[in-house]
């Protein structure tokens, strides 16, 4: 078979460094070492992004939820998240808390998973960046050795740096994280699919399959990403036991670790698709066109460098297939599959809209960018390839250097916010020791973390044993009740079982309750019949029975003002 590298008979050097003769592992030692470079910059700025981040803070919502249903899980429980699937995420918290308990040997694994929610959240964390790091060096080899290259493998391992909600949401505990590292591996191999002078081999097309497996059980999103199977038509066996294995696969696994995501979520995404609404709800509909070129403009607008070379990448394969003729050759495949990805999640993010809906086609785009430069250079052999890369790499540049000081910037906004949360928790206790302490969700009260837990978890689909046990194992393993003014339902809670404030009004000499949006009589779940005072501390709404609601403030004020003391005191003192 023709190398489609040399397509043409041309005798073309597509990277600076590319090399028609003698193989990618000959290269010298220094350039096998800088693949090596783009994965440990991850997983250093990923490492340093986890720790500023509190898993109290801004991703409570999900990052409570997979960690609680890990929990659920390793207590023997069916999983009770579908809605994405998150199966893999479910599974990794599972491990990382049986791995705990064969090490701590607990008596109650809940109450002990209850006590380590943080630690697990963070191991969990280290877990997914490592993946991704792992596949961004497997990737960058793969290319490497496909392109006899060193440059293109760096170009590949752009992936996680291509817009900072992808380094984000890749670093948290969310599903889109194994789902960007599944992409980031398929790419992978289907630029070895374009590239390699044999045709697919069957092992290869059960290679693709395990990995779409993997990423699908992720994310419903991964779904655009079986285009790429037609990166091995080259092989119609290789093709076949692509799609068998992804199939089967994806049915196999999901009925044995998360059954919910084939019986309920399918069902969820048909109501997603048919409402014009977030999360299945609103009017009937497909779409919301008042709404959605608007959403369209504004993706295009949050990554127009990947936008771009998805179209270039397209009309320079379109190029290709006109000139010769004929049809689409491996390279033109897969350029023209990866823009059927990116088109199918530009419309499905543009009718229920937020950015990291967009992260499968965004991760691909170093893939996208290495099959981009070798079609141009066919196309049009006198573009010199130094010219080529050095563009190429000055986009990567700008790409990674903007990313790593928009996340830097967030970290710390963050960051600063979670310190606002924890001190007001602590000028509760200060203030009113003795008080019932209520806090809600999205105020960043450290205490709060595990109710949202509950709430998309047990609380929606544990029977009641299930959810006696939740609750006793946290009597058992904390002093200090769980008091939760929930969101989601019209109630109380006290350790994740109902409660009114009536009860807990005769339970405790005062009351303060925090909240992040202002109570009215459908909202306040009873607490504003008692008549309580209001005020507002930090943005956060404060209401308060048995003491004053300025205390809060005055304590609030003086913890503050002894941290800021703290971040002043003299080098010589």
């Amino acid at each position: 078979m023709v190398d489609p590298l040399q397509a043409g008979g041309l005798n073309l050097n597509y990277f600076p460094d590319h090399r028609l003769a003698g193989s990618f592992g000959a290269r010298s030692l220094g350039a096998r070492l800088a693949i090596l470079a783009i994965p440990a910059l991850y997983l250093a700025t990923a490492s340093l992004y986890s720790a500023a981040s509190a898993p109290w803070g801004t991703q409570v919502d999900p990052e409570s939820a997979y960690a609680m249903n890990g929990l659920i899980a390793a207590a023997g429980y069916p999983s009770m998240k579908f809605d994405h699937p998150g199966t893999t995420t479910t599974l990794l918290v599972e491990i990382i808390i049986r791995l705990m308990a064969l090490v701590a040997r607990p008596d109650d694994i809940v109450a002990f998973g209850l006590k380590n929610y943080d630690a697990i959240i963070y191991a969990a964390r280290a877990c997914e960046a490592a993946i991704l790091a792992g596949v961004l060096l497997v990737g960058g080899l793969m290319v490497g050795k496909a392109t006899k290259s060193t440059i293109a493998a760096l170009l590949f391992q752009v992936a996680p740096f291509v817009h900072p909600d992808t380094f984000h949401f890749e670093m948290v505990l969310i599903p889109e994280s194994l789902m960007a590292a599944s992409a980031i591996l398929a790419m992978a191999l289907a630029v070895k699919a374009a590239l390699d002078p044999n045709p697919p081999t069957v092992r290869l097309g059960v290679a693709a399959g395990l990995v779409f497996v993997f990423g699908f059980s992720s994310k419903y999103l991964f779904l655009p990403m079986a285009v790429l199977a037609v990166t091995l038509l080259g092989n119609v066996r290789a093709f076949k036991a692509s799609i068998l294995t992804g199939a089967i696969g994806f049915a196999a696994f999901n009925f044995i670790f998360n059954p919910g995501a084939i019986t309920r979520g399918f069902g969820w995404m048909f109501s997603l698709a048919t409402h014009k609404g977030i999360y299945g709800h609103g009017e009937p509909g497909f779409i919301d066109f008042d709404l959605f070129w608007l959403n369209m403009g504004s993706i295009i607008a949050a990554a127009p460098l990947v936008f771009g070379l998805n179209i270039v990448g397209a009309v320079a394969s379109l190029a290709q297939m006109t000139r010769d003729g004929s049809r689409p050759d491996p390279i033109s495949r897969a350029l023209l599959a990866s823009f059927v990805v990116f088109a199918a999640q530009l419309v499905a993010t543009s009718k229920h809209f937020a950015l990291h809906y967009m992260m499968t086609s965004w991760v691909i785009a170093g893939g996208v960018l290495v099959l981009t430069i070798v079609q141009i250079r066919r196309l049009t052999p006198s573009v010199p390839s130094g010219a080529l890369a050095t563009t190429a790499a000055a986009g990567c540049a700008i790409l990674i250097s903007t990313t790593l000081y928009d996340i830097r910037r967030d970290a710390l906004e963050n960051a600063a916010m979670d310190r606002l949360g924890a001190r007001l928790s602590d000028a509760v206790v200060k203030a009113g020791p003795a008080c019932a302490n209520v806090s809600s969700m999205f105020v960043r009260a450290p205490e709060n973390e595990l109710n949202h837990g509950s709430d998309m978890t047990m609380a929606a689909w544990g029977d009641q044993k299930m959810k006696d046990r939740l609750s006793d194992s946290y009597s058992h393993a904390f002093e200090i009740p769980l008091l939760d003014h929930n969101v989601y339902s019209p109630y109380l809670a006290k350790n994740f079982r109902p409660y009114t404030y009536k009860k807990l009004a005769v339970e405790y000499p005062c009351m303060v309750v925090r909240t992040a949006k202002l109570l009215d009589v459908e909202n306040s779940h009873g607490l504003l019949e008692l008549g309580p005072q209001h005020c507002v501390v930090e943005g956060v709404q404060v209401y308060t029975l048995g003491i004053a609601c300025e205390k809060i403030g005055n304590a609030y004020a003086g913890i503050a003002a002894m941290a800021l003391d703290a971040t002043n005191i003299p080098r010589d003192r």
